[in-house]
């Protein structure tokens, strides 16, 4: 699939409106389900799926297979329009608030890749069922409602620290279980 997905983008980069029709029919769906998950409103997020394939058109030479698949990438783009869209709707969120410490990156993130490579898979579901409540609360919070570890703090009543915390150990755990199936981030050495 990776051979596949480098001349998928190629096709998209010489301009080929078709190529850009498989990579959405391809990922649509998926990308659809991330984005309601994040801003829990269908018509937001099937805006949001148009508005990231628009992105896509545009952006795709900044695209790079070194860095994860194409499908991450796509996805990464439909789950940071939607938490921006989140955070837009929020009164009183201050925009920078997303900061290296928040762990909501821009950047991609090779565990964030390896969820989303499986997202709705029973491997993603076993691993998350694994993690102590605090820590899949966290992670559920943070990647998939669009907080930051400071607002997590303030949803749960607990110190930024703690949340914080309860996200890197939550993730490092992730990680470690997703490496035991096929769906290990960093497989190829990139792993942080």
């Amino acid at each position: 699939m990776p051979h596949e997905e480098a001349l998928l983008a190629q096709r998209i980069q010489t301009g080929d409106r078709e190529a850009l029709g498989e990579l959405y029919d391809q990922y649509a769906s998926v990308a659809l389900a991330v984005a309601l998950r994040i801003v829990a409103d269908r018509g937001q997020a099937e805006d949001l799926v148009h508005d990231s394939f628009v992105t896509v058109w545009e952006k795709i030479d900044r695209y790079d297979s070194a860095r994860g698949s194409l499908r991450s990438w796509v996805l990464t783009i439909v789950r940071n329009r939607s938490i921006d869209r989140v955070r837009a709707t929020r009164p009183g969120i201050e925009i920078g608030e997303a900061d290296a410490q928040s762990l909501l990156q821009t950047d991609t993130n090779p565990t964030w890749d390896a969820a989303v490579a499986r997202l709705g898979s029973a491997e993603l579901r076993a691993a998350m069922a694994t993690l102590p409540d605090e820590q899949r609360e966290a992670i559920e919070l943070a990647y998939f409602g669009g907080h930051t570890y400071r607002e997590i703090a303030g949803i749960k009543g607990i110190a930024e620290g703690t949340a914080n915390g309860r996200l890197r150990l939550g993730l490092a755990k992730l990680r470690s279980s997703l490496r035991l199936t096929d769906a290990a981030p960093g497989s190829g050495g990139t792993d942080q």
